[in-house]
């Protein structure tokens, strides 16, 4: 998006709008009426994380900031509540989701979402939880940013030479991620021995991963709590880009695994990375056929009331680096700021990072 003095257009008409006072006029007229799911990933301080910072979308202060605009201004519901909202004549509803399970998301989004009496849905990557591994895009972050040289080549994934100097290694990592997520299922266990041997740093040990990721404990507290748990795949692949079989395990597993420590089922599902290319057809006869009643994706857009898909509901990304009127806008005037964009797996836009 074409920026003007280190601004985006739409952050520029953000500010404008809160300046103006029509933000507080849109929260005070039913200038639209539908659900806007928010979707977030870490919450904390990412700024000494080898990790990937492109998955903390707020930092606590912030996510407390934005909590209190929300449950001021909206109503915020629960999964269950999916099945009564398309019969209203109005109604301004919003849905904060996560993804992926980590453990920040109990230390410091959980107590925030009690305090204001916030339910929350929790879409778990089950592998990471039962075999405590790291995630792809935090590996191949980790990699960028413990490497001791300054330059990277890897081919025969890609030609480009690659910089690994401090300053660049945050677009370096982008590039890498858009590589991995144009791959094969059966390619990218080979990119990342590549990209190790590479970086000259080897995999990222696996105690690490104990220090990433929630527990089946705190999930039920979550749960008994009154926030929702939902499914991510057991391993995080691109669904769409893998067969039948392996689409069936990802999605059939994570529900099952799930149920099993919960004792009750769950209905809903998010994509990951979820462009529109990341599922299909076949990831959405899985879900159906699996029991799930609801899937998500992840490029933008909202839900007018009576205008929904059950296997596509649209949902926005929270980003830390975005400023707060950007934040009040997209849920004050959705149908402007979180309109729907046609991203594929490998575009940069709305997260460069596993999402």
């Amino acid at each position: 998006m074409e920026r003007i003095w280190g601004m985006s257009k739409k952050e520029l008409l953000a500010r404008a709008l809160d300046w103006t006072g029509m933000n507080l006029l849109a929260r005070n007229t039913p200038v639209w009426n539908g659900l806007v799911v928010l979707n977030y990933h870490r919450i904390g301080d990412k700024q000494n994380s080898l990790f990937d910072h492109d998955l903390w979308s707020a930092s606590a202060e912030d996510f407390e900031q934005q909590l209190r605009f929300l449950t001021l201004n909206f109503d915020l519901i629960r999964i269950q509540d999916l099945d009564h909202i398309w019969k209203s004549p109005r109604g301004r509803y919003v849905l904060i989701t996560f993804d992926d399970g980590y453990l920040d998301n109990y230390e410091w989004a959980f107590p925030l979402l009690r305090a204001y009496n916030s339910p929350a849905t929790f879409f778990l990557t089950t592998g990471f939880l039962d075999e405590r591994k790291i995630a792809w895009w935090d590996e191949i972050s980790w990699m960028v940013r413990s490497s001791s040289q300054s330059n990277l080549k890897l081919a025969p994934w890609s030609e480009q030479e690659f910089s690994l100097e401090p300053a660049q290694q945050s677009q370096t990592i982008k590039l890498l991620l858009q590589i991995y997520k144009g791959l094969s299922g059966e390619q990218t266990e080979d990119f990342m021995t590549a990209l190790a041997d590479a970086t000259g740093t080897g995999r990222c040990p696996a105690e690490t991963a104990d220090r990433v990721w929630m527990d089946w404990d705190m999930i039920r507290e979550m749960s008994e709590a009154g926030m929702d748990i939902g499914g991510h795949t057991v391993n995080h692949p691109i669904l769409a880009n893998h067969p039948e079989e392996t689409q069936k395990f990802e999605v059939q597993h994570c529900k099952q695994r799930i149920e099993t420590e919960l004792n009750q089922s769950i209905t809903a599902f998010s994509y990951p990375v979820g462009a529109q290319n990341s599922f299909d057809h076949l990831t959405r006869n899985c879900l159906e056929e699996s029991g799930y009643r609801w899937g998500f994706s992840y490029y933008g857009g909202y839900s007018p009331l009576g205008e929904h898909d059950p296997w596509d509901l649209p949902r926005i990304a929270i980003e830390s680096e975005n400023p707060a009127s950007l934040f009040r806008s997209s849920v004050s005037f959705p149908q402007v700021f979180s309109q729907k964009k046609v991203y594929t797996n490998t575009d940069t836009d709305p997260a460069t990072s596993a999402e």
